[in-house]
């Protein structure tokens, strides 16, 4: 099982997987996912933590610093279990972090989010099957706990929530806000396996909220 020493590693295993779907990013781009798959804000942040080594204060298993959860106020009740339902789908596999392909996965089942993406047509179950292949395949190695902490959401997985707030306004944040935020993350899987059904930014950005 690895562990953040073994960042770089992790980092060359994501840019080979992404490659492989036709999503070219570089080693720059791979370091600072992989920082983000760790809670961390960047590569240097993690660097420091590698060049530091384990320490008196460290845990055996070495885990990297931890935030806790707060979410913003504001939100649909959709959107409030969808982000627990993310965060239970991470647990579930045991694993520490969760990433926007835990949210992703979350959102096909928030009503706000699925009717545009139906209305899109994509094929959801095709969607979920995808994304879980990605997530049991791709992350069981990377970000595995060992111990009993919580789960808790990646720096990127944050950021979307956040940009969500932003985009909704003076109205209530929705899994439609999120889904839509989830583009600016160009790098992340959960975006182009998205794009692998024709998801747009372009159109999810002219799509009106759900009536109540």
């Amino acid at each position: 099982m690895r562990d953040f020493r073994d960042a770089k590693a992790m980092a060359r295993t994501l840019r080979a997987s992404l490659a492989s779907k036709g999503l070219k990013i570089s080693v720059a781009e791979s370091l600072e996912l992989t920082a983000e798959l760790f809670g961390l804000a960047d590569w240097n942040t993690l660097a420091a933590a590698i060049r530091r080594g384990p320490t008196a204060s460290d845990t055996a298993s070495a885990q990297p610093p931890r935030a806790s959860i707060k979410w913003p106020s504001g939100f649909t009740r959709e959107l409030d279990l969808t982000l627990n339902r993310a965060l239970t789908y991470a647990k579930a596999r045991k694993h520490e972090f969760a990433t926007l392909e835990h949210l992703l996965l979350a959102l096909l089942d928030d009503p706000d989010a699925s009717e545009v993406m139906k209305a899109s047509e994509v094929d959801l179950e095709a969607l979920r099957r995808t994304t879980v292949s990605y997530i049991d395949d791709k992350l069981s190695t990377w970000v595995m706990i060992r111990d009993e902490r919580d789960t808790t959401p990646t720096v990127a997985f944050r950021r979307v929530v956040h940009r969500a707030t932003v985009r909704s306004l003076k109205r209530e944040t929705s899994g439609l806000d999120v889904l839509a935020t989830m583009f600016s993350e160009t790098a992340s899987p959960a975006v182009w396996l998205l794009s692998e059904q024709g998801m747009t930014s372009e159109g999810l950005e002219r799509a009106p909220p759900r009536a109540s």
